[in-house]
């Protein structure tokens, strides 16, 4: 029988004190995210499949000050988010940051849609959509479509299909493949990012660069940082500049249209 969903969900005790460039590439991430949020001043986010750690709402509750912060954060996911029961209620985060555990956003957004309607300014979705059919990811994606409105942004991350996809994941999507799902579900892409990828495939990259172009020059500053860092870092560090090598890409998307609406 076909898996239509998989519930696995990184966490932090899975890795403590290990180095591994995936959690390393998480972690940059949520950093990235936070700091988007804040410059942006994107003031109401979605996350639907905030992981069971909610680790974005906790970076978000961390940031010093108020003016970076979303005046409200709301995170779902299909698993227990233990975190739930770590906060003190009737505090201003509680009212801020809402968590909705055990919750499908494919087959319950609409009860969401009830409750926010095209509220959110912003929608998140790290690592999420490789864990379920390519069915499920279309109508995740026009779903998340849905909750935003018009010229809203979208930032997406998953894995790039290359020789092998991960025995945890459903379905894995090239990046032409999912460029096409991304417009087909009503978004422009205007930028990506590479999360992580292999020392070899970013030297290669470099390597082959035309003498002209400014990131030739990184060739010597990246082998030498190699010299001290291990390649788990090494495999984040400039990855954010070639996405076409990397493994694993960020994307940044804008709403343009709505073709959920044909499919409520």
């Amino acid at each position: 029988m076909t898996r239509e969903f998989d519930t696995t969900s990184l966490t932090h005790s899975q890795h403590r004190l290990k180095i591994h460039r995936d959690y390393l590439a998480h972690v940059f991430r949520w950093g990235w995210a936070t700091r988007y949020i804040g410059v942006n001043k994107h003031r109401r986010v979605l996350e639907p499949g905030c992981g069971s750690d909610a680790p974005l709402a906790q970076s978000l509750m961390r940031v010093p000050g108020t003016s970076f912060r979303p005046e409200l954060y709301v995170g779902v996911d299909i698993n227990a988010i233990p975190y739930l029961r770590t906060r003190r209620s009737g505090t201003a985060a509680e009212s801020t940051y809402r968590l909705y555990e055990h919750f499908n956003f494919v087959e319950e957004w609409r009860t969401l849609y009830t409750e926010y309607g095209q509220s959110f300014d912003l929608a998140v979705s790290f690592e999420v959509i490789e864990h379920m059919t390519e069915a499920h990811g279309d109508t995740y994606l026009w779903a998340i479509n849905a909750m935003l409105p018009m010229g809203a942004t979208l930032l997406l991350s998953t894995p790039v299909l290359g020789r092998a996809q991960a025995r945890n994941h459903i379905r894995e999507y090239t990046i032409d493949e999912l460029h096409s799902k991304l417009t087909h579900s009503g978004f422009d892409v205007t930028d990506r990012f590479g999360t992580f990828a292999s020392y070899t495939d970013v030297m290669n990259t470099l390597v082959a660069l035309d003498e002209d172009d400014p990131r030739k020059s990184l060739v010597e500053v990246y082998d030498r940082q190699r010299q001290f860092y291990g390649d788990e870092v090494m495999a984040c560090y400039l990855a954010p500049l070639f996405p076409d090598a990397a493994r694993n890409n960020v994307w940044v998307c804008r709403k343009t249209f709505e073709p959920w609406k044909d499919h409520t």
